[in-house]
């Protein structure tokens, strides 16, 4: 019990991390920021990984079997892709190419979510 405490505990701090990243790059980046506005989204997705490292923490506690943890680590990444994505458009404005990767992002998480959930059952 006590580790799946920390774990979540973990995952918290993580997707925390994570959400105050994707908001405000410049906390751990020098660069100026872009004038091109998919540029500037675009520096923001990668800490999406910490968003979608923290929603795995807190929602996937085992290793095996190993399809419901690989499928598990693959949807909740691309979820905290999408989010950076989202937090992106929503700061720094939109452009119709981001839509598209939002799109793309959606088509890709239909049956990587069908694939979580068939082997949860």
């Amino acid at each position: 019990m006590e580790d799946r405490i920390l774990i979540r505990g973990l995952g918290f701090i993580l997707l925390l991390i994570g959400l105050v990243l994707s908001a405000n790059p410049e906390l751990v980046s020098n660069k100026p920021i872009p004038n091109d506005t998919f540029n500037a989204v675009e520096r923001r997705i990668w800490w999406g990984l910490f968003i979608g490292a923290g929603l795995l923490l807190q929602f996937h506690f085992q290793l095996t079997p190993w399809q419901a943890t690989v499928s598990a680590t693959l949807t909740s990444l691309l979820i905290g892709l999408l989010i950076a994505r989202l937090i992106g458009i929503v700061l720094d404005g939109s452009v119709p190419k981001q839509w598209v990767n939002v799109a793309i992002e959606l088509v890709m998480l239909v049956p990587l979510v069908w694939w979580t959930i068939k082997t949860r059952s």
